[in-house]
């Protein structure tokens, strides 16, 4: 090769074939150069070398988009009430309560489902955000738990039940049903409906102390047959006592007046007891 021949940079003259060839640039250098445009800082920024070229870059920016829009992004505090509302649309809540895909539970035999509960139980998932999925799952939840305890309770009173009647027919042997039936009457006559309700749900109703408690007084008022005699209301209002009083002289052939007068009825000392309470209750400690 002469001194007078000039060979380029990018020509090189092979001695087999004499042709020039043409070197291409390698791909880590094609890789390079689109970033060497790039200005300032960005050139040395390690995560831009994970893409080939500028179209690869803008395919990654255009995927970001993407994955961005469909995203939820969490409200912040000062977030409007509109931003919450949308937020929580976005995770499924319906637009109000009564809107839920929800499933009523089966509820066990005498166990009433409480529907003003549930109302409550909607409005809080619907004021919280919850979707229908989630309000099933946490009501689900709470009536599974609900519903054992009431099962857990029935078997405990009966338990109760059955272990107080054993306890009273030792006690009271051929009277217990006598018994048992005046201390009905006894609280169904004076018994609010708020105290029945407690006395069942308390339990007290089936304690045999209790029993025995109401047992006493029934035999204070006389004997339990005659518990639903209006009389016996006389044994608290004075006004009350002298009007039955007056009512006993007047009625000469009523069972009561007889007993009072014959010391061999059978009543005697039962209608001698309700005259000497009626007198109490009128004349106090006189």
């Amino acid at each position: 090769m002469s001194e007078d021949t000039t060979v380029t940079s990018e020509e090189v003259v092979t001695e087999e074939s004499g042709t020039p060839e043409v070197e291409t640039q390698s791909e880590e250098q094609s890789e390079a150069t689109w970033r060497t445009d790039l200005t300032g800082d960005l050139q040395g920024v390690k995560t831009l070398e994970k893409f080939k070229d500028v179209d690869a870059l803008a395919k990654g920016y255009v995927n970001l988009e993407k994955y961005f829009d469909g995203t939820i992004k969490i409200p912040g505090e000062n977030a409007t009430s509109e931003e919450v509302e949308r937020y929580h649309a976005k995770l499924g809540r319906p637009d109000t309560p009564d809107d839920y895909d929800f499933e009523k539970p089966e509820m066990p035999e005498g166990m009433n489902y409480d529907e003003h509960m549930e109302g409550e139980f909607l409005k809080k998932a619907h004021g919280m955000g919850l979707n229908s999925k989630q309000v099933n799952d946490l009501y689900g939840w709470y009536n599974a738990q609900t519903k054992d305890m009431f099962v857990q309770h029935e078997i405990s009173q009966e338990n109760s039940i059955q272990k107080a009647e054993i306890e009273l027919r030792a006690d009271w042997g051929r009277q217990y049903d006598e018994k048992l039936a005046g201390i009905q009457r006894l609280v169904d006559q004076y018994a609010t409906g708020e105290e029945k309700q407690y006395l069942d749900a308390s339990g007290f109703g089936n304690d045999p102390n209790v029993a025995k408690f109401l047992d006493k007084i029934t035999k204070d008022f006389g004997e339990a047959k005659h518990l639903g005699d209006p009389k016996m209301n006389a044994f608290t209002d004075p006004d009350s006592a002298q009007r039955a009083k007056d009512s006993f002289y007047r009625d000469t052939e009523s069972d009561d007046y007889k007993a009072y007068f014959s010391e061999s009825h059978p009543r005697h000392n039962e209608v001698v007891k309700m005259l000497d309470r009626w007198n109490n209750t009128i004349h106090g400690d006189e």
